[in-house]
């Protein structure tokens, strides 16, 4: 089995009001709350028997672990992301199995938003729940000065 990562580069005034300084926006489509792994987490991470069993440090690899998709559940969603919102998608294959640091996490202070893809009064129209994590998004092209080119390497960075 093949997974993936998707996101969706967007403008950001599309989705967020202005809310967001730069002129677009991330938002990368991740599987929330699966029951069940895609495949046993010994094939899915590298080391798995390895990992320290202490705290939730386990359980956390394991959930985003989870995050990944499927190559039905990335059609599905490309489908529906396209009809609906117009939005299109990248994917990328995940080599498998991958390390714990090279999965997929999101810093609270990187997220300006989640993208819920259903209307308050409606099932939840994929078959598996998807959200749109949404995190700042500097095309380096637009980068003027070296200045902002330093600051940029540094937010990306996290210095």
């Amino acid at each position: 089995m093949e997974l993936f990562r998707a996101f969706s580069l967007i403008e950001s005034s599309r989705l967020l009001s202005g809310q967001n300084p730069d002129n677009f926006v991330k938002v990368d489509w991740v599987c929330y709350l699966r029951d069940d792994p895609l495949l046993p987490f010994e094939k899915l991470i590298e080391g798995y028997y390895n990992l320290t069993e202490t705290g939730k440090s386990k359980l956390w690899i394991e959930r985003r672990a989870n995050y990944l998709l499927s190559e039905s559940e990335v059609d599905e969603l490309k489908k529906y992301l396209e009809k609906q919102y117009s939005f299109s998608i990248e994917v990328e294959q995940v080599s498998l199995p991958v390390l714990a640091e090279n999965l997929v996490e999101f810093n609270e202070q990187d997220i300006t938003g989640t993208i819920i893809l259903r209307d308050r009064d409606e099932p939840f129209p994929l078959s598996i729940n998807i959200i749109g994590m949404v995190s700042s998004y500097r095309d380096l092209i637009n980068v003027r000065t070296v200045d902002e080119l330093l600051g940029e390497i540094d937010r990306r960075n996290k210095i």
